[in-house]
C-alpha cells in the first residue's frame, strides 16, 4: 500500500521548498517564474541513499520534487533539492533551453557544476552524497575515455555517466562528482557561478585536464 504524506507534512515540505527557493532566487534572479510539482516516492534508492528526496528540472519554468517524510532528515534533503533544481532552471533560462532540447554532455556537466556548487554554497547543511562519492583519483581513471567519447554526445536521462547501476559501466554518480570538482576548480580560477552557462566545451576540457590527467599517460 502506497503511503501519502499527512497534510501537515505536505505543508511543511512546501515551506522548506519556499525557504530554499528564496535563498537561490536572491542569488540567481530569473525572468520567468518557476512552478514546482510535488510527488510522493516509495523508491528504496531515494529513501536509503538520497535522504528521502529527489528532483527533476524540466525547463526554466518547471521542476518536480519527490519526497518521503518517513526518512530521517527528509526536510534537510528537500531544502538541498529545491536549491539544486532551481539552479538548473537558471541554467536552462540562460541557455534558452529545456529538458526536451538536445544538450551535449559538456554543457550538462557545466549545469551540474553550477547546481552542485550552488547547493554547497547556499545550504551546506544539506549534503549531497553524489557530489563527493568519487575522488579526483577515481575520476582520473575514466577522464581520458570521458573526454574522447562522452563530451559531445547528447545527455540523456538517466545518463550512464551520472546514474549507472550496472556492473560494467561507469561507477554510479561518477558524473556528479566530476561536475562538482570541475565547478570547484572553475570557482578557484575566478569564474563566478552565474557565469557557468557562458562557459564552453574548451573550458570543461581544460579544467578536466588540470584535475584528472594521469601524469603517467599525459
Amino acid at each position: 500500500m502506497i503511503q501519502k504524506p499527512k497534510t501537515e507534512e505536505l505543508e511543511e515540505a512546501k515551506e522548506v521548498v519556499r525557504r530554499g527557493v528564496k535563498k537561490v532566487e536572491d542569488f540567481f534572479p530569473k525572468k520567468t517564474d518557476v512552478k514546482i510539482g510535488f510527488g510522493w516516492t516509495e523508491r528504496d534508492f531515494i529513501k536509503k541513499h538520497m535522504n528521502g528526496a529527489s528532483g527533476l528540472t524540466l525547463s526554466a519554468e518547471y521542476l518536480e520534487i519527490d519526497f518521503n517524510s518517513n526518512v530521517e532528515n527528509w526536510k534537510t534533503s528537500i531544502l538541498g533539492t529545491s536549491v539544486h533544481e532551481y539552479a538548473h532552471t537558471y541554467f536552462y533560462e540562460a541557455k534558452a533551453m529545456d529538458a526536451e532540447d538536445s544538450m551535449p554532455m559538456w554543457m550538462y556537466i557545466l549545469s551540474e557544476a553550477l547546481t552542485l556548487n550552488t547547493t554547497e554554497k547556499l545550504v551546506p547543511e544539506s549534503p549531497e552524497p553524489w557530489r563527493t562519492e568519487h575522488s579526483k583519483e577515481d575520476i582520473t581513471e575514466y577522464w581520458k575515455q570521458i573526454k574522447e567519447e562522452e563530451l559531445e554526445r547528447p545527455y540523456e536521462y538517466p545518463d550512464p555517466l551520472f546514474i549507472d547501476k550496472s556492473e560494467d559501466g561507469y561507477p554510479n554518480w561518477l558524473g556528479y562528482s566530476l561536475a562538482y570538482l570541475i565547478g570547484k576548480q572553475l570557482l578557484e580560477e575566478g569564474h563566478k557561478l552565474e557565469e557557468f552557462p557562458d562557459l564552453s566545451e574548451k573550458d570543461v576540457i581544460n579544467t578536466g585536464d588540470k584535475l584528472f590527467n594521469d601524469e603517467d599517460t599525459a
